[in-house]
């Protein structure tokens, strides 16, 4: 006899004229589906041989009724969160940069990472290696490039250690893309960093206006001289093209879209992010024109719907499980800055909360424990009103413990709120059969 099946508290849905969207956040998977899927979520037992069934069941928008869904999630959670078989290091190479762009909050006051840090973290990666199935590096600064020997050095050193003990190594550089040049990018590339952030603000008389060379100067020509040798070359990589947006160049943002899609399109390797300016602690903030948070978040929802026209797919999908979690909320990820400090959270760098401890040249952390836990445990594994919520597994209550601490209320990813409008964006090219599933 079938068990009874229950629609999944995860699966958010967004009504179609010719159907539904359905994406469940807990495993990940959705569609667009036939208008009948919404009238087999409600009943108590579909039809077993009926493959829309089966195929609501393989998405997990169907579930046995006697599932336990608020354990499972807590389980993925507590899983994911403190397991030590994954380590995630933010590594600043330097916290020196080429560029001034106007809205960026970092102060600039120390250099390169200092020789005794590389040995540790040369020796914290090995000493954790034979245990290790996964090591992230993400690459920051400053501009991480702008000391590309370091990149280098230590990369070679994981690389080799990957190899040597079988874990999984990937890395990923937010970069400004200006040292990602033909001579350097292909050694990045080959040991393992194959995964960057590069932001245009739009077309050069745009970019150029808030991303300017440190002493002066446009960045907008060397930045896409080095994009387009990416897209001729055949190396593995992906690159996400980010676009700040404001008042200031909101108007033109969908015409450089639709430059980015005649240059980028199609290309699996190259994908788009927005995201609107904000007044991030800069020097600059009382001078910067920035939409309200909201508004903000609303005006990247038409940029995106224009990016798929011309070929251009979103690298952030928040809905996936952990999708909208912060780094800072896992009890196995560190930054490390250049000087050895540990730190959770790579803005508020000068903010004392976020001084957790220090890389010692022996590999060993010294971690404060009472300034680390407020960063870890506050979040949907205590908090009632995450638990209930239906895009929990996707940000687990912890979308960004700082404005936890800092306002003392649990913070909601921006897309919770407009995820019906997403839901088409993620799956424009996850339209099932509808003919066999009618």
């Amino acid at each position: 006899m079938t068990a009874d099946l229950k629609r999944s508290r995860y699966t958010l849905q967004s009504r179609q004229d010719a159907g539904v969207y359905l994406h469940n956040t807990f495993s990940g998977k959705g569609g667009f589906y036939p208008p009948r899927a919404l009238d087999l979520l409600k009943r108590a037992q579909p039809d077993p041989t009926d493959p829309l069934t089966a195929q609501l069941r393989r998405d997990g928008h169907l579930i046995a009724a006697d599932t336990d869904e608020l354990l499972r999630a807590r389980q993925q959670q507590v899983t994911a969160f403190f397991r030590d078989d994954v380590l995630h290091l933010i590594l600043f190479s330097t916290e020196q940069c080429n560029f001034r762009c106007t809205y960026c909050y970092e102060k600039f006051l120390h250099g390169r990472m200092k020789p005794e840090v590389i040995e540790g973290v040369k020796r914290l990666v090995t000493r954790r290696a034979p245990g290790l199935k996964l090591l992230s590096i993400s690459w920051f600064g400053g501009e991480p490039l702008h000391a590309h020997d370091i990149v280098q050095d230590l990369s070679n050193h994981f690389t080799a250690l990957s190899e040597a003990h079988g874990f999984k190594y990937m890395a990923h550089a937010t970069t400004n893309g200006y040292y990602l040049t033909p001579e350097l990018a292909p050694d990045l590339i080959r040991t393992g960093l194959r995964d960057f952030q590069i932001t245009l603000d739009g077309p050069q008389e745009t970019h150029d206006q808030t991303r300017k060379l440190q002493g002066g100067g446009g960045t907008f020509d060397t930045i896409w001289r080095n994009l387009l040798f990416l897209r001729a070359s055949d190396l593995d990589f992906t690159c996400t093209l980010r676009i700040n947006f404001s008042p200031d160049n909101y108007a033109q943002t969908p015409e450089f879209i639709t430059q980015l899609g005649e240059t980028f399109g199609h290309d699996p390797r190259f994908q788009l992010h927005t995201h609107p300016v904000g007044r991030w602690g800069g020097e600059q903030d009382e001078h910067l024109t920035v939409y309200d948070q909201d508004d903000g978040f609303d005006l990247a929802i038409p940029l995106y719907e224009h990016a798929r026209t011309c070929g251009l797919s979103m690298r952030h999908a928040n809905l996936n499980p952990f999708g909208s979690t912060c780094y800072a909320a896992r009890g196995n990820s560190f930054a490390i800055r250049t000087s050895g400090q540990v730190v959770k959270c790579t803005v508020a760098l000068d903010d004392e909360r976020n001084h957790v401890g220090h890389l010692n040249a022996d590999g060993s952390l010294h971690l404060d424990q009472a300034r680390l836990l407020p960063w870890v445990q506050d979040n949907a594994l205590t908090d009632t009103t995450c638990q209930s919520c239906a895009i929990r597994p996707s940000c687990h209550g912890a979308a960004c413990p700082l404005e936890k601490m800092d306002h003392g209320r649990q913070p909601c990813p921006d897309i919770k709120r407009n995820f019906k409008k997403f839901l088409p964006l993620m799956h424009a090219d996850h339209t099932l059969e509808l003919e066999v599933l009618q």
